[in-house]
């Protein structure tokens, strides 16, 4: 991937109206290998006042998006995304990596994982995501 298209990429990303809304944005990016950032803040906390699930999976599912674009030019969607909660978390910041486990034409299997600003492990996915065709 050359540099043009990853600074496209991270800006689709980081102007797309969910990640505004999340503070997602992006923290390293190069061809096949990314990494997101996202401060946990107070409207995203459940009644327990622990960051909600929901926000944890949304963060490991667009990390795979964004691993997965910026190792070839396509568009994907998610199949399935299994999450596995880890440690709860009340402040910080949250980081994603996500490695693809077989780079397929189709169907592309992927582990995640988010940890926290102390590199504290707090969730992990495993996802298979399909290549949308054109």
């Amino acid at each position: 991937m050359d540099n043009e298209y990853l600074t496209w990429l991270q800006n689709d990303f980081e102007d797309s109206p969910f990640w505004r809304h999340m503070g997602i944005s992006m923290d390293y990016l190069s061809a096949g290998e990314a990494r997101i950032k996202m401060p946990v803040s107070e409207n995203q906390m459940n009644c327990n006042q622990f960051l909600h699930g929901g926000s944890i999976t949304s963060l490991l599912d667009s990390i795979i998006g964004v691993t997965i674009r910026s190792s070839q030019n396509v568009k994907v969607a998610t199949i399935y995304l299994n999450t596995h909660f880890v440690s709860p978390v009340k402040d910080g910041t949250l980081y994603a990596t996500a490695n693809i486990v077989h780079p397929g034409k189709s169907i592309i299997p992927v582990e995640s994982k988010v940890v926290d600003d102390q590199d504290r492990l707090i969730a992990v996915a495993t996802a298979a995501f399909t290549v949308l065709k054109k």
